[in-house]
């Protein structure tokens, strides 16, 4: 018997769905003002599993009720590359309650497939690598190098979960990543890169009447606005599309005036404002570049008008990430989807940014996305993962894990 078929023979897909179940029963969403509504039940859930199996799991909080979770699988054969996988215990609320069929939190099954908030993103991802592990595990962990799992909070805020994560060096060395996020049979060896900047405008209160006895904070922003998104045609010109990831996007997501204090009225001019951007990058574009260039923009505004006053601020900077197809890991996830499913899958790009953002940028290690569900679901009522995909992520990854960490398949 091969080492491969050793390890499927050990892979429990009624126990998986059974963790899954309870997994997505957990409302493991972060509201700060809500007691209890943080990641803590769900990663003690997967804590417990980790523990059972014997794993030992390092377990701490990085804010309280947000406990991070590490664990490692060493092989059997010696020493070997490190092999990171990565999930996330968080999920986003669920929204109106009224636009979903079935309960957000039931975990109702029909069929096939599994609804819920997080089914697909990613607590499918979770279940298939902890489950893929466990079976490698009880196949004797037949590889050389180190199995590690890293499940942080918070990757729908900022991130903070996998940048505590990094920050402690548990990616540090480690020769490539799997990020178990709901892909759609793609193999992504690219992400967008995500820049989020608040530009806070200073004003000084005066009536609507007479507005030249102030300083509207609006104004300010509004004249700003024109040339950062002439800046996005720029940026288009300049860099064109990714043939994975598309365009290049800066989107004015929030303006709102004033800010605190009384209520905005209309015969008021507002004393403070702010305008924040979402902006979405693609490789080869530099965000200093942007960060400058915005910047810029706001001091010829302001040596032209004296008693404007705005502030520019990086609220997070995740640099867009791409992985050679050409790399081992890709090559191994790219043969253990054909193996399993019997079609080459393609290559894709991640609309979106994940927790690898952050491997990347803070210990360089490529990342490679791939995980079941579909792509364009997270986020969405009656989101959903077919059930018979999370076996078959779980499949790939022991092909894939036996084949990038071992010589011996």
């Amino acid at each position: 018997m091969t080492l491969v078929a050793s390890a499927l023979l050990h892979l429990d897909p009624a126990g998986m769905r059974e963790f899954l179940t309870r997994f997505v029963q957990i409302p493991s969403v972060y509201l700060p003002d809500t007691a209890g509504a943080n990641e803590s039940a769900a990663a003690t859930l997967v804590a417990d599993v980790l523990s059972e199996w014997g794993l030992n799991p390092t377990v701490w909080e990085v804010q309280p009720g947000r406990p991070n979770i590490v664990a490692e699988l060493r092989g059997s054969h010696g020493d070997g590359p490190i092999l990171l996988m990565e999930g996330h215990t968080d999920v986003v609320t669920p929204g109106n309650l009224a636009n979903w069929t079935y309960p957000p939190f039931g975990a109702t099954v029909v069929g096939d497939r599994m609804y819920g908030r997080g089914t697909a993103d990613m607590k499918s991802g979770v279940a298939a690598m902890l489950y893929a592990v466990r079976a490698l595990q009880l196949a004797g962990s037949p590889f050389a190098g180190t199995i590690r799992l890293l499940i942080p909070v918070d990757e729908e805020g900022l991130m903070i979960g996998i940048k505590d994560i990094v920050a402690r060096g548990y990616a540090t060395g480690a020769a490539a990543a799997i990020i178990c996020e709901p892909e759609e049979h793609e193999v992504c060896t690219a992400q967008k890169g995500a820049l989020r900047l608040k530009l806070h405008s200073i004003g000084r209160v005066a009536h609507g009447a007479m507005p030249d006895e102030g300083v509207n904070a609006l104004t300010p922003l509004i004249r700003l606005l024109n040339p950062i998104l002439d800046l996005q045609a720029e940026l288009r010109a300049t860099h064109g599309e990714h043939p994975l990831l598309g365009k290049i996007y800066i989107s004015p997501t929030v303006l709102r005036a004033p800010i605190g204090g009384d209520a905005s009225q209309v015969n008021v001019l507002p004393d403070s404002a702010d305008v924040y951007l979402d902006i979405r990058t693609i490789p080869g574009v530099n965000h200093q570049h942007i960060v400058t260039t915005i910047q810029g923009y706001i001091d010829v505004l302001c040596q032209k008008h004296p008693s404007y006053q705005v502030q520019l601020t990086i609220i997070d900077d995740r640099p867009s990430t791409e992985i050679p197809t050409s790399h081992p890991l890709v090559q191994a996830l790219r043969a253990a989807h054909q193996t399993v499913y019997g079609v080459v899958p393609p290559y894709g790009g991640v609309p979106g940014s994940t927790d690898g953002t952050i491997i990347t940028r803070d210990s360089g290690v490529p990342v490679v996305v791939y995980g079941p569900g579909h792509k364009r679901i997270p986020h969405q009522p009656d989101e959903f993962v077919d059930l018979s995909e999370v076996d078959n992520a779980a499949r790939v990854y022991i092909h894939a894990i036996l084949q990038f960490l071992s010589s011996n398949v």
